[in-house]
């Protein structure tokens, strides 16, 4: 038997309280099968969850095919135990979501880009944070995790990212004002780790997250290597170049993805067609370069404008090209895209009729799950939500109090 400070202990606790976020109704006896341990440690790690609350038994009963033929308790996590405070900033604001240890959401606040100066970023979050906690009992919150649109240095708390707009956040600053732990993480990673904890039925253990928004990126989700990543970029999809005499990105290459079919480039690349063009759509629905954005582009593709629908599908194609491309270097059970424009049925039928075509030859691939999510600008919040759990309630507990 392991010390219950001991690190084994710790991790065998870990791996129980994993496999009944993913197993919502579970038992002893599939904790054990699953997870190799005996059942005696699991019914030791069992009994001192529910001892602290964290798991309880719901009264109902499972039978399950065996030599015994008995019935087993049905365990699953106490949901009143705590919250998860979840923060995300992006290129459209500050998003802030608080939930149960489920990740169903108990609070939402946001404050619009526009509204604020970057340079104030900090005390941006800080406010909408303080804001948030006196919704719910704050003593009970387990931990705040950050999704950023980057990469974050752990050692010197710090963005890595080619966007220079986020270098006044401070990590630093922010969680010097509360009594609760903090961790930081890329925005579409927290995302997909809330697919993985959150929404457990409809998520395998190995999948591709991509996000295509102001830029593109995929989270190649595993979770036998979950919170392993030695290079910050990989994922970084929106710099495979798809044509070398293509478009020069800001990362420095030609004919990069993003610049096909991020938000940013379908902005820019529109601005300069209206400012240099006088047949088009778009004269009809705004005044100026200046107030297009994506839903214009959208509207006036809908609208018949062939400058945009040749553009639009290009990008498509070539997304959905480069999204076959990567499931023949790395294999998963299902994709999911997440995107305002995608979501969209026109782009999405697109999307998935593209890489399920070019999957063909591939017969594990075939019937290949693809599902374009209802784009919600609060999931990068949830994700970070997750990520809160991940660190705070599954991973780093403390069996000394």
């Amino acid at each position: 038997m392991y010390k219950k400070d001991s690190e084994v202990y710790i991790q065998n606790v870990s791996s129980v309280l994993e496999f009944i976020y993913r197993n919502p109704r579970t038992s002893r006896i599939e904790i054990s099968q699953a997870t190799g341990l005996t059942p005696a440690a699991v019914t030791n790690i069992v009994a001192e969850l529910m001892n602290k609350d964290w798991i309880k038994e719901t009264g109902d009963e499972v039978s399950f095919v065996n030599g015994s033929g008995r019935r087993r308790k049905v365990l699953t996590l106490n949901n009143s135990i705590g919250y998860l405070l979840g923060v995300e900033f992006n290129m459209k604001g500050i998003f802030v979501t608080i939930t149960d240890i489920l990740g169903n959401v108990i609070s939402r606040d946001y404050k619009n880009i526009n509204k604020y100066a970057i340079t104030h970023i900090n005390d941006e979050i800080i406010n909408l944070i303080e804001n948030s906690i006196t919704k719910v009992d704050s003593s009970k919150i387990l931990g705040a995790g950050i999704a950023i649109p980057a990469h974050f240095d752990l050692t010197s708390e710090t963005i890595i990212s080619n966007n220079d707009m986020w270098k006044d956040f401070n990590l630093f600053e922010i969680k010097k004002h509360f009594s609760f732990p903090f961790i930081v993480e890329n925005n579409i990673e927290c995302m997909a780790l809330g697919e993985y904890l959150f929404n457990p039925l409809n998520t395998p253990d190995k999948f591709l997250f991509f996000h295509v928004g102001h830029g593109l990126f995929c989270s190649f989700f595993d979770s036998a290597n979950l919170g392993i990543k030695a290079n910050y970029y990989i994922g970084e999809i929106g710099h495979t170049v798809v044509d070398i005499n293509g478009p020069k990105c800001e990362c420095g290459k030609k004919g990069c993805l993003q610049t096909y079919i991020s938000e940013s480039w379908l902005i820019k690349n529109a601005k300069f067609f209206f400012e240099n063009s006088t047949n088009t759509i778009l004269s009809n629905l705004v005044k100026n370069s200046e107030e297009i954005s994506l839903q214009t582009i959208i509207a006036a593709y809908k609208l018949g404008d062939s400058y945009f629908k040749r553009n639009i599908e290009l990008g498509i194609e070539l997304l959905g090209t480069s999204i076959s491309n990567t499931l023949i270097m790395r294999d998963a059970d299902k994709i999911f895209l997440n995107s305002e424009l995608l979501s969209h049925k026109e782009f999405s039928s697109q999307i998935v009729d593209i890489v399920q075509s070019q999957m063909m030859f591939i017969p594990s691939k075939i019937d290949l799950n693809i599902e374009v999510t209802n784009f919600d600008n609060f999931r990068g919040s949830r994700g970070g939500c997750a990520l809160a759990s991940f660190a705070f309630f599954i991973k780093n507990l403390n069996y000394s109090q």
